[in-house]
Formats: C-alpha cells, structure tokens, sequence
C-alpha cells in the first residue's frame, strides 16, 4: 500500500518558531500552481516485523489535484475522483476523493494540522548537505488517522526534504523528498487516468 503525503513550503521569513514555519508552509501551498517531486518511502509496519520499500514520482497541482506513479502503482485524482491502478492485478479502483477516510491529500495535511496537531521546534539537523529546521506535530484526537509528524524543512528554500509520522495502526512512515520543481507548466489533463486496455475498472459506489 501506497501511504500519500505531500507537503511543501517556501517563505523568505526566518522562522524562529513552529507556528511561523508551519504558516509559511500553508501560505507557500495556497500560492502554488504545481509541482513535481520525486521521492523515497520506507514503511515500518506496526504490527509485523517487516520493512516496505518504495520509490517515485509526484505530481501534484491546484484544486486537489495529484498523480503518484511508482514501479507498481498509481494513484491519480483530478480533485473529485479517485484512481488507484494496480498493475500486477491489471485492476483500476475508481471512488470518490470524499469517499476514501484515510486519505491524506496536500490541502487536508497542511491546513487540518494547523488545527488538530500542536507543533513544537526540534533540533535543527542535516539531511545530506542541507540544513532542516524541524517540526514535531502532535496530534491532539485519539480517531486521527496521523497521530505524530516529524518534518524537516530547508533552512534556506523552506521546501519539506524529509517527513516522518506514525499512524493509527503504529506503522511509521519516512519519505524522503528530493528534485522538487515549482510552478514547470504541468498539464491539466494528466490527472484524469486513463485506464489502459485489458485492465478492470471498479466503480464504488
């Protein structure tokens, strides 16, 4: 399973606090027109002793919009709908985007933080030869489906290189950001999916 969270952020403000970093980040979303990322995820599983690794590519884009493509998946949305192709199952589920409860979309990350989590500064540390202040969100309801988020931002670009969180089945989830590009153009219509011949398509209700 794919865990979706995106977050990014750019401000010239120094941030001496959570609270300024994490306005920055809400401010620097709102104004952006698209991006793309490409990223590294590793699942630790709450439950059993295994570790599930996973690489790829981000789009994401005004009005909710997002596509995630890696070797065995892709989730898409246009805003409204819901893709999720599997191609080892030749199957594409399609739902509503208001339909699926766990998932994290940017907009939900940034702005229900801001309001459910109490964040807290952390020491500042190094990812690589970038230098991150971070940010520790505690989540302040028990149904949540993020209960802890550790982001690490660049000092200097404010872009989110690192986000770690625990979930509510104890699976702890690290993904690692890198080549993110702001505002390249992307077009409108790649986040429509296309299901391709001889694969399934379920419809939910």
């Amino acid at each position: 399973m794919l865990f979706l969270l995106i977050m990014s952020g750019q401000s010239s403000v120094n941030a001496d606090n959570s609270a300024t970093i994490l306005k920055s980040l809400q401010e620097r979303f709102e104004n952006l027109i698209d991006m793309e990322i490409s990223f590294k995820q590793e699942v630790n599983s709450g439950v059993f002793s295994s570790v599930e690794r996973t690489s790829g590519k981000m789009y994401l884009a005004k009005g909710d919009k997002f596509l995630i493509q890696t070797e065995d998946q892709t989730i898409s949305s246009d805003g409204k709908l819901l893709w999720v192709y599997s191609k080892e199952n030749k199957q594409v589920t399609i739902d509503k985007v208001s339909n699926v409860r766990d998932l994290v979309r940017p907009s939900d990350y940034l702005f229900s933080f801001r309001e459910s989590y109490s964040p807290s500064l952390l020491p500042d540390t190094t990812l690589g030869k970038i230098a991150c202040r971070v940010v520790e969100l505690v989540c302040n309801e028990k149904d949540e489906f993020i209960q802890k988020m550790t982001l690490f931002i660049g000092g200097d670009d404010r872009l989110t290189r690192r986000a770690v969180y625990v979930d509510i089945n104890g699976n702890v989830v690290t993904i690692d950001f890198s080549d993110l590009k702001v505002d390249n153009g992307l077009p409108e219509n790649m986040f429509e999916f296309k299901t391709p011949k001889g694969v399934e398509e379920i419809r939910i209700p």
